[in-house]
């Protein structure tokens, strides 16, 4: 069966439904709650640990697009200058993207 413009109409209303209720839910039960609390510390390390992880593995073993065309070391001193630069000039994210993808672009366009 082909879908009628009045299901597309619905799906998106329960959707929508759907997202902003849970979004409510959220707001209205996070009055009581301290940001200060264990299970919020343990939630910040947990999604550091799996972000780190994710990031390590793009690094470390890309499967499509230009990082798999690109060497190793290339990642890594990226990587590597990234750190650096981050660290170097008081935690400045846009410089140390900026400096390690230019690092990236320079070892692999012409080294």
């Amino acid at each position: 069966k082909l879908m009628t413009s009045n299901y597309i109409y619905l799906s998106i209303l329960v959707a929508t439904v759907a997202t902003y209720s849970c979004r409510a839910f959220g707001v209205f039960s996070s009055r009581n709650l301290s940001t200060e609390s264990p299970i919020f510390h343990w939630i910040k390390c947990v999604s550091i640990g799996i972000i780190s992880a994710v990031i390590t593995k793009i690094i470390l073993f890309p499967s499509v697009g230009l990082l798999i065309e690109s060497s190793l070391a290339s990642r890594v001193i990226s990587t590597l200058v990234a750190l650096g630069v981050y660290f170097l000039f008081k935690k400045n994210v846009i410089l140390s993207i900026f400096v390690s993808t230019m690092t990236f672009l320079l070892i692999n366009f012409y080294i």
